[in-house]
């Protein structure tokens, strides 16, 4: 095992560049990318989930809200329905119709809007992709409720009952007792919505249950909306509502109040190989004391043996890199609700080595989660086709996270949205932080990056954003294609993993849509697993009084 601590060195000269600024004038001019209200028109579904605050109760719990939203082009959100479960506000409520609101897309293609519904208006901060999508924060801050989460929104699709056939899904959420619980599984659905075969794994509060025989059902009552019903030994009758991305995509939410359980997630089709090559990950989760992000690469055989494989973490600020881990994965072809058990030798989670993890392939990346009793971690691997993402070029950005707060109690979720364009080696561009609990931020952004150079599709970007919570973000990244990049933040005080992926300019957005969809509505949807680990409803003392 190969150790070192490569990726938090840039910060050093990263922080006395910074040091050297302060006192300089953070105007924040977004790009001019000719961006507008017309480039967010039409229906689309939606998902974020993360920590939601009550100040007046001195609590905080997992929240998550998924549904759809309409935009007439004009600044207008003129209906939309969505399904909220959030404890702090007193459980589950489905089907809340959205009141007519506004919102405004910037020459940068970030937004703000309301989301007005019965039981409060939730704030959020987005950045399009293209007019096909793009990703989503919650942005609230008051003195009686605040939250904070990340998600994505897409151009709603359909789907018909005979095309969901296979399908597998990831998903997070709390345990009765308040804390983490994850999720991934699979199935086979008959004609009438019925599962046939199924399979799912749980991670309980670092605790794996593996090979969970699953029944139910996901039927549609109509072309873009259904109801699922998931039933394991560990948490029979779970139900769900499902909203219809397309035919190869679904949001899922949990509607039941009587498991205990609160989670949401997707689901995308099923594929019964993994694409043979290089693959990129990235991962977030933790123990019992401490959060962990972790990304990297590696070489797959079409039966999920890995090999040279190379993995930075960041457990609290402790960060690493391993080189040359690999896996097993132990299956039969084709596999069982194609399902294999990964196997690692020098993987990490940040506490131990040789932790294994339940894969499952879809057409939107490998479904991971770690199904031992060593630890925590949830994320997903993409098949890299390139090793360098395109310069120059506009790009979203969207990461997630935590960050140390050192009172007691206090919920450390930081949720980013931000825009950039990129040269051949650096960006500039604005960002808006949700750091929960302190005044909400847009900073601007600025940086250089550094690609590996074996070319092997990572590398490492450092940029400041003065005003944010860490005022630099040291980031490594991993390229899947030549427009979409996962990275992690090696930073010593803020421990986040995300995306960014190329804007299509609205002159080309339709021609770009159909690629810019699939990253944008599949890969922000696992990042938007993070959410403070521990006790996911405690008390807290206000870090401001």
């Amino acid at each position: 095992m190969s150790l070192a601590n490569r990726f938090t060195l840039p910060l050093a000269v990263l922080s006395l560049a910074l040091l050297a600024g302060c006192g300089s004038s953070n105007n924040v001019n977004p790009n001019n990318n000719g961006f507008s209200n017309s480039d967010f028109s039409g229906t689309y579904v939606f998902s974020f989930s993360g920590t939601d605050v009550s100040f007046s109760n001195a609590t905080t719990s997992f929240f998550a809200i998924a549904g759809t939203i309409t935009a007439d082009g004009k600044g207008n959100i003129t209906g939309g329905t969505v399904d909220i479960n959030d404890g702090d506000l007193g459980g589950v409520f489905p089907a809340q119709a959205l009141s007519a609101s506004t919102y405004s897309v910037g020459s940068d293609g970030r937004g703000t809007g309301s989301l007005v519904t019965p039981e409060g208006t939730f704030n959020v901060d987005f950045v399009l992709i293209s007019d096909s999508g793009g990703l989503i924060s919650r942005f609230d801050d008051s003195n009686a409720e605040a939250g904070s989460g990340s998600g994505t929104f897409s151009l709603q699709g359909s789907a018909t009952q005979g095309q969901l056939t296979n399908m597998a899904f990831t998903m997070f959420g709390s345990d009765p007792g308040f804390n983490n619980v994850g999720t991934v599984g699979g199935f086979s659905l008959n004609g009438s919505g019925t599962i046939t075969s199924g399979v799912e794994d749980f991670n309980d509060n670092t605790v794996g249950i593996a090979n969970q025989v699953l029944t139910g059902s996901v039927v549609l009552n109509s072309s873009t909306t259904g109801t699922a019903t998931l039933n394991t030994s560990f948490a029979p009758g779970l139900t769900f509502d499902v909203w219809v991305v397309d035919s190869t995509h679904l949001k899922l939410i949990e509607t039941d109040s009587t498991s205990g359980l609160a989670m949401a997630g997707d689901a995308f089709q099923q594929q019964s190989t993994f694409t043979s090559g290089q693959l990129v990950f990235s991962m977030a989760g933790g123990d019992s004391n401490s959060a962990v992000v972790a990304g990297g690469f590696a070489t797959t055989d079409a039966n999920g043996n890995l090999t040279n494989g190379t993995e930075d973490f960041n457990d609290t600020g402790n960060t690493e890199t391993i080189t040359g881990f690999s896996a097993s994965c132990n299956a039969t072809a084709p596999f069982p609700n194609d399902r294999c058990q990964l196997v690692t030798s020098l993987f990490s989670n940040g506490a131990v080595t040789n932790v294994s993890f339940a894969a499952y392939p879809t057409t939107a990346g490998v479904l991971l989660l770690e199904d031992d009793n060593l630890g925590y971690l949830q994320g997903a691997a993409y098949a890299q086709s390139a090793t360098a993402f395109s310069a120059p070029a506009n790009y979203a950005l969207n990461l997630t996270g935590f960050n140390l707060i050192s009172n007691g109690g206090w919920p450390p979720e930081v949720d980013d949205i931000a825009q950039f364009n990129a040269t051949s080696t650096g960006v500039t561009g604005v960002l808006d932080e949700n750091d929960v609990g302190s005044a909400l931020i847009t900073a601007k952004l600025t940086g250089s990056y550094t690609p590996d150079p074996q070319a092997d599709g990572r590398g490492s970007m450092g940029v400041t954003a003065n005003g944010t919570f860490n005022g630099v973000l040291g980031l490594e990244y991993y390229v899947i294609d030549s427009s979409t990049a996962v990275f992690i933040e090696g930073d010593l005080d803020q421990w986040t993993f995300g995306l960014f992926a190329a804007q299509s300019t609205p002159s080309g957005s339709v021609a770009q849509s159909a690629k810019s969809r699939a990253h944008a509505s599949a890969v922000p949807s696992l990042i938007s697993l993070v959410h403070p680990l521990g006790k996911s409803h405690t008390t807290f003392k206000h870090p401001k009084n």
